[in-house]
């Protein structure tokens, strides 16, 4: 005997409202007031019926996820238990309402009309439960062809959990920035007091400086031995201090962005020649032999000539403090059309591989017994980095502890616009 097909789950539904069993034969009135029934439900409802297949419609009663079927109107015609579950209204509440009655932010009809057939796509709104919760919801949204005409797909999920995450992702990001912006004001205000504290801290040393060297004068033929000596001191401890002293306030005056370039036509091989003046003397003093040259070529420059000597007394000085009885030397060359590059290097004591990863950070030096033996701020070395970058260039570096030290700084002829720290 050949197995009966089922009824589809909507017929069925329909059958035990009106109290009727699919297994047995109902009188002729019973069976005539189904008809009629069903009949008029659907014709006033939905104007035709929508038949889906059987397996789709069990996928559909059967999904984990809420499921809503409604025509391009937004009426809808079937869901799934997890909907009912999400909304908190029975199915049949939700089959005599609209998407509108419980959608808050898509109106109806506002995309369902001009969906193609087989159009998925995803759109984000929010839902307003029975009990009056609102949540939000990403809709996976599909049309498609049923019963002869197109209806909606739409795959609901609740998204409350994801959207809390994000928006707690989000206050901490601002927060985060509030906390930036803070330091940066800070920062920015501590270097600022200290570049506009350059007169208050240098004008005294300068008068201390300056009236001990008068003193000095005075007393090269006539002052006691010892009252000369103890003013030399007096005037290289000034000197020192206000070296210093002007290097803390270059560097705030860096990071106050107060600092700027101002760009002059020079010639390079003559300010080479004025900075082997300047350092051939800390060169001697430690038995180092020193070396200018300027390859052959037009190096004339459009640049801030007096940032550009400090980076190269900087690194010459370096050279020459931290080698003894070595060589030290710049070479400037072309590498490339409207550049130029300073290699400074030294037969010194050279730097160890940690020392290279923090050389240009400030107030670092190379270790301890560097520091301790040599002295210094471990600022000559970071404003030199800056100064390059103020005036659009590079520094790069390359050493062996016993084996010597050599920058390279590569900068363009003409200063580029907007360079300002």
């Amino acid at each position: 005997m050949k197995e009966s097909k089922p009824y589809h789950a909507v017929l069925v539904h329909e059958l035990e409202q009106a109290g009727l069993n699919q297994s047995e034969a109902p009188g002729e009135e019973a069976w005539r007031a189904f008809l009629e029934r069903v009949s008029g439900r659907l014709e006033d409802a939905y104007q035709g019926t929508v038949v889906l297949d059987e397996r789709f419609d069990k996928m559909i009663r059967h999904a984990v996820d809420p499921f809503f079927l409604h025509d391009t109107q937004g009426r809808v015609i079937e869901v799934n238990h997890a909907a009912c579950e999400m909304l908190g209204y029975t199915r049949e509440e939700l089959l005599g309402m609209g998407v509108a009655d419980f959608e808050m932010d898509l109106a109806p009809g506002a995309i369902w009309d001009r969906m193609r057939v087989d159009e998925v796509f995803t759109v984000e709104g929010r839902h307003r439960s029975k009990d009056g919760r609102v949540y939000p919801v990403e809709t996976r949204v599909g049309a498609f062809m049923a019963g002869g005409r197109k209806v909606i797909l739409a795959l609901c999920r609740d998204v409350s959990e994801r959207v809390e995450r994000a928006r707690q992702l989000q206050e901490l990001n601002e927060a985060l920035e509030r906390a930036r912006d803070e330091a940066v004001r800070a920062s920015a205000s501590k270097s600022a007091f200290l570049a506009d504290m350059s007169h208050e801290l240098r004008t005294p040393l300068n008068a201390v400086i300056g009236y001990s060297e008068f003193v000095l004068e005075q007393m090269q033929d006539e002052g006691p031995v010892r009252y000369r000596e103890d003013l030399e001191r007096i005037r290289v401890a000034g000197q020192h201090m206000l070296s210093l002293i002007n290097d803390v306030l270059d560097l705030s005056k860096i990071e106050a962005g107060k600092l700027e370039a101002r760009a002059a036509e020079f010639d390079l091989a003559e300010l080479l020649g004025d900075v082997e003046s300047t350092a051939e003397p800390l060169a001697l003093a430690n038995g180092n032999q020193l070396e200018v040259r300027c390859e052959p070529g037009a190096f004339s420059m459009h640049t801030d000539a007096t940032k550009l000597r400090q980076i190269l007394l900087n690194l010459l000085g370096n050279a020459c403090k931290f080698t003894e009885d070595g060589q030290v030397g710049v070479l400037a060359s072309s590498p490339k059309p409207g550049w130029v590059e300073l290699r400074v290097w030294d037969t010194g004591v050279g730097m160890s591989r940690e020392a290279l990863g923090r050389v240009f950070e400030a107030f670092e030096q190379a270790d301890e017994a560097t520091e301790e033996r040599y002295g210094g701020t471990g600022l000559g070395l970071t404003l030199t980095e800056r100064f390059c970058r103020l005036l659009g260039g590079r520094i790069k570096v390359r050493s062996q502890p016993g084996e010597g030290t050599e920058f390279r700084v590569r900068i363009p002829q003409r200063l580029p616009a907007l360079s300002e720290v």
